[in-house]
């Protein structure tokens, strides 16, 4: 066995006595930096003189992300950004997804993917990026995304525990299983000998707690015990919103709880999001009084371009503190959470998420919120009668819903949808139950010239699955007129959010790149994924 695959397989000590004696320096690094030796790994990796330019690019890399486990974030930002303008590997690719922004670095970690994929690359190494494509949605608010990437990670690496970790954190926010059962998994991970691992997983223990009481409350003696265990009391920021939040309902706790704020004050950072979290913790700790206002305020910047939970308390709170409802796209990613979740996110103080009228999601899935679950003929059906407010004939409305019209399949259709509530009168068939649509949405917004609203409405096609003859006409339609009126506009950032909802449209990466400054930090990834596309329609 090589020293890489050892690596791979997380035996790092036996991968870095084995590269040093085979003279691999790339390897004895990486090993270096997964045992926590970063000061090591940088003199191994300067002491190194690469002869190919992909190496060269590596280690760049390499040296950046040596840097970021001695605190500078900035210096890993411009030595992998410098990286990836060399060469575009998984390995740069990677670094610089991971030294970005998630709206910034997701593209060059879905590349990194890719090529992966694409070179067979071992299990272990496909799970680290997936991982880290699941902490990178995560941060975006994509939670179902997330814990698809997650649960790819644990399977394609079952023995990496904090794959396993944020599996099970992303299915106690969006998950089906039962809280128990998410609870019963945890006993082998509080026992695990890394540190780490076993802070995590209390962490997880004590959100469970709070879940499963739905008021956001949880057992002092954990949190005790949690805080007793942070392997990196650095990192207290990162964990105080969450745990505010958890100590609400617990006056014996807030005392604790406000000594932790003074001791993370005690301890700056100079970086921008452990600054955020911990205004957002003071702020929730405050909360309900006034003074907690300005702290929200000010932390929202930062935590809606790095962590997508965390801005969505604020957000949360603020609205409550105002009495305002919470709107797009912060409602969406409430109204995807799980109950439980919603009960330790979310203030009780908010006006309600609920609907109040039916709201059919059709862009990139297909569901009716606010009503009974219905068959994917029915929604195709519905959303053929919202597209024709006028009204259809049914010679039409047959023809658009089968390959071959079958007026009687049809009629069959209507009666079910009218025995569901659904008011839909005949000669012509109209729709006059009231519902909302997105796809509906982002046409008015596409009229407005509201291209942002309209980009954040579309996640994908049209009732993706559908071979309606008449669905697949209007999502043509619809994603022709998003993509002609983004092209029209000379701002980047339309089309960079509209490439990763259309990813395999070569025209479209194409204007990019040439819009894309060369020193935009997303310039590798975009011209490593038109270089891919290039090679697959050639």
């Amino acid at each position: 066995m090589d020293a890489l695959a050892l690596y791979h397989q997380g035996r790092y000590a036996e991968a870095l006595a084995l590269a040093q004696q085979q003279g691999e320096p790339q390897t004895a690094a990486l090993a270096l930096l997964s045992l926590g030796k970063p000061t090591e790994a940088t003199a191994l990796l300067e002491a190194w003189q690469p002869r190919e330019e992909t190496e060269s690019a590596e280690r760049l890399a390499l040296l950046g992300f040596a840097a970021f486990r001695q605190g500078d974030h900035a210096t890993y930002r411009r030595l992998a950004l410098a990286a990836a303008q060399v060469a575009q590997t998984p390995l740069t690719l990677y670094h610089l997804g991971l030294s970005l922004p998630p709206a910034e670095g997701l593209l060059a970690l879905q590349e990194a993917f890719h090529q992966l994929e694409a070179q067979g690359a071992p299990p272990e190494e496909q799970a680290r990026l997936a991982f880290a494509l699941a902490r990178t949605l995560r941060g975006l608010g994509r939670f179902a995304e997330a814990l698809a990437h997650a649960s790819l990670a644990a399977l394609l690496a079952p023995g990496q525990p904090y794959y396993r970790l944020e599996e099970l954190t992303l299915l106690a926010y969006v998950g089906e299983e039962p809280l128990a059962a998410l609870a019963q998994a945890l006993p082998p991970l509080l026992a695990h000998q890394s540190p780490g691992v076993r802070y995590y997983a209390l962490w997880l223990s004590l959100l469970l707690q709070g879940m499963q009481g739905m008021q956001g409350e949880a057992r002092p003696e954990l949190l005790q015990t949690l805080w007793e265990h942070n392997p990196n009391p650095h990192l207290l920021a990162y964990d105080l919103p969450l745990l505010v939040r958890l100590c609400k309902g617990h006056p014996s706790q807030q005392t604790l709880v406000a000594r932790r704020l003074r001791a993370a004050k005690a301890q700056p950072s100079s970086q921008a999001l452990p600054q955020a979290l911990l205004l957002l913790a003071e702020g929730l700790y405050r909360f309900p009084e006034p003074e907690a206002r300005p702290l929200l305020e000010e932390s929202l910047p930062t935590l809606e371009a790095e962590g997508a939970e965390e801005a969505l308390m604020a957000r949360s709170h603020l609205c409550a503190l105002v009495g305002a409802p919470l709107l797009a796209p912060y409602r969406q990613m409430a109204q995807a959470l799980r109950p439980e979740a919603r009960a330790v996110f979310l203030p009780a103080e908010l006006p309600s998420i609920s609907l109040t009228t039916p709201y059919l999601q059709a862009l990139g899935k297909a569901q009716l919120q606010g009503c009974p679950a219905l068959r994917p003929r029915s929604l195709e059906l519905l959303t053929l009668l919202l597209a024709h407010p006028e009204g259809i004939t049914g010679e039409s409305l047959a023809r658009a819903l089968y390959p071959e019209p079958n007026p009687q399949a049809l009629r069959s259709e209507l009666c079910r949808l009218r025995q569901q509530g659904f008011d839909i009168p005949s000669r012509p068939y109209r729709l006059l139950s009231p519902i909302e649509a997105d796809f509906l949405k982002l046409q008015e917004a596409l009229e407005q010239n509201q291209l942002y609203q309209a980009l954040a409405l579309y996640q994908g096609p049209l009732l993706p699955r559908s071979q309606a003859p008449g669905i697949e006409l209007l999502r043509h339609r619809i994603e022709e007129q998003l993509k002609q009126a983004v092209l029209q506009q000379p701002d980047p950032e339309l089309l960079y959010r509209l490439v990763q909802r259309i990813p395999d449209d070569l025209l479209l990466w194409e204007t990019l790149l040439h819009r894309l400054s060369p020193q935009d930090p997303r310039h590798p990834a975009v011209w490593a994924w038109v270089q891919r596309l290039s090679a697959q329609y050639r």
